[in-house]
């Protein structure tokens, strides 16, 4: 958990993106709400994949695939709201 924690430390984009992910969004979704380049969002879905941070609940399109927080995403967020 500490290792994702600093690493959202360093990447304010991927903590408003975790925090928007309250219900499933896509990356155009997450770019409007934000005010974001959509491949900036893309691209930071990613590293949140591979750190297990959220979902992709319509892997199998190429287009408008849907996020969503993982468990651990949840419990992310949760931390990073008591640090507050």
């Amino acid at each position: 958990m500490w290792e994702d924690l600093a690493f959202l430390k360093q990447s304010k984009t991927a903590v408003q993106i975790l925090k928007k992910l309250n219900s499933p969004k896509t990356p155009t979704e997450l770019g409007k709400e934000l005010n974001l380049h959509q491949q900036s969002v893309s691209n930071t879905l990613s590293k949140l994949l591979e750190r297990k941070l959220v979902m992709c609940i319509t892997p199998e399109r190429h287009n408008y695939r849907h996020y969503v927080l993982s468990e651990k995403g949840k419990k992310i967020i949760e931390k990073i709201k008591q640090m507050k």
